[in-house]
C-alpha cells in the first residue's frame, strides 16, 4: 500500500518515511485485502482502484529480474512498478521502482534511458519500436529472457547431434487425403469459436517411396465408403511388408578393388569427418537392405546409422488396439 502511495504522491524529501503518505491512506479502496498483499490478489486491488495498474518484478534464480505479475489493464491514469523482496523467513516487502529503465539497464551495454517492455523486460531506444513490440508481446504470458554465457562454449555454440537424421530413410509413405466441406452442425453460443464447415474425408492416395527400385510400389488411390478404415488397413499392410524387408538384414557384399583401396586410405570418417582412433575405430558401413558397401565410417557413426530392430508383431497389435478405439 505504502509503495503504491509513494508512486501516486511522491514527496520532495525522505521518500522512505511512511509519515509522508499517512494523509493519503484512505484514498485507496482496500476493502477485503490483507497486507502484505499476495501477488494473486493484485488483480483484485486493480478492480477496486480503477485508475491504477500494477506490475510486480522479483529477483531471478540466477540473477537479474523477472516479471512476476503484469497487469492486464491498459492506459490507466496511474501505472506503478513494484519490486517484491522475499526474506529468508518467508517475509515479503514491496519496494517502489522509480526508474524501470535504470533497474534493468544491465542487460545491454548502452546506458542511455530506454523504453522497457513490461512482459519480457527488453529495452528499446525509441518509443515507436517499443510500442510495436508490446502489441505482440502482450499476447503472451510474462517471459524471462536468458542469454547464453559467451564464456561457456557449451552454451554459446550450437551443435548438431542427430546424425541419423542426415540420412534418407530406406522407406517412407507419402499420403494425401481428399475431402469436401459440409456445413457445421456444432453450434454452441457458450464457445468462443463456432464451426462453420467440416471437412469430411472422401478419399486418399498412398505412395511407398524407397531409394531401392526393387521395392518401389505404385501409388494406391482409393475413393469410396469407409475411407479411414481402408487407409488404416493399407498402412498396416505396408508396415508388414516394410518390416519384413528390414528384418532380412543382408551381410555386406564383397568389396571391389576400388572400394578396398578407398577404405584402406581413409583416415577420417566419411560421415562426421572425425579422425579414427583406438576408441572409435574405422569400420565398413554398408546398406543392410542390399548389402552394398557405402563408405568408411567410425564405429560411433556406424552404430548411429544402424536401422532399429523391426517390431512387426508389436506394430500390428498396437494398430489393432487403436482401430478398436476408433
Amino acid at each position: 500500500m505504502w509503495s503504491v502511495l509513494a508512486a501516486l504522491h511522491p514527496p520532495k524529501y525522505h521518500a522512505e518515511r511512511v509519515s509522508n503518505y499517512v494523509d493519503y491512506e484512505n484514498s485507496l479502496n482496500l476493502t477485503g485485502l490483507t497486507f502484505p498483499l499476495a501477488v494473486k490478489d493484485v488483480p483484485k486491488f486493480e478492480r477496486q482502484n480503477p485508475s491504477i495498474s500494477v506490475n510486480i518484478l522479483c529477483l531471478a534464480d540466477q540473477g537479474g529480474f523477472v516479471p512476476l505479475h503484469v497487469s492486464k489493464e491498459r492506459d490507466r491514469p496511474h501505472h506503478v512498478n513494484l519490486f517484491l523482496i522475499e526474506g529468508p523467513d518467508e517475509s515479503k516487502h514491496y519496494v517502489l521502482i522509480k526508474n524501470l529503465s535504470r533497474l534493468v539497464s544491465g542487460r545491454i551495454k548502452d546506458r542511455r534511458a530506454a523504453f522497457v517492455c513490461n512482459h519480457c523486460l527488453h529495452l528499446f531506444h525509441t518509443k515507436d519500436v517499443h510500442d510495436r513490440h508490446v502489441l505482440n508481446c502482450q499476447r503472451h504470458a510474462p517471459q524471462d529472457v536468458k542469454y547464453p554465457d559467451p564464456e561457456n562454449p557449451t552454451e554459446c555454440t550450437l551443435e548438431f547431434h542427430n546424425k541419423a537424421a542426415r540420412f534418407r530413410l530406406p522407406f517412407y509413405l507419402v499420403c494425401d487425403f481428399e475431402s469436401f466441406r459440409t456445413p457445421g452442425e456444432d453450434v454452441d453460443a457458450a464457445k468462443a469459436t463456432s464451426i462453420i464447415d467440416e471437412h469430411r474425408v472422401c478419399g486418399f492416395a498412398c505412395h511407398r517411396v524407397s531409394q531401392h527400385p526393387a521395392y518401389q510400389s505404385e501409388p494406391l488411390v482409393y475413393s469410396g465408403p469407409g475411407v479411414m478404415d481402408a487407409f488404416y488397413d493399407h498402412v498396416m499392410r505396408e508396415s508388414e511388408v516394410i518390416s519384413g524387408i528390414l528384418a532380412n538384414d543382408r551381410d555386406m557384399s564383397a568389396l571391389t578393388a576400388t572400394h578396398q583401396r578407398d577404405y584402406q586410405d581413409a583416415t577420417v570418417c566419411a560421415e562426421c569427418g572425425g579422425a579414427f582412433s583406438r576408441s572409435n575405430h574405422k569400420v565398413r558401413h554398408h546398406d543392410h537392405v542390399t548389402g552394398q558397401y557405402l563408405f568408411p565410417a567410425c564405429n560411433s557413426c556406424n552404430l548411429t546409422l544402424k536401422m532399429p530392430k523391426s517390431k512387426k508383431e508389436g506394430h500390428a497389435r498396437s494398430g489393432a488396439k487403436q482401430k478398436g478405439k476408433d
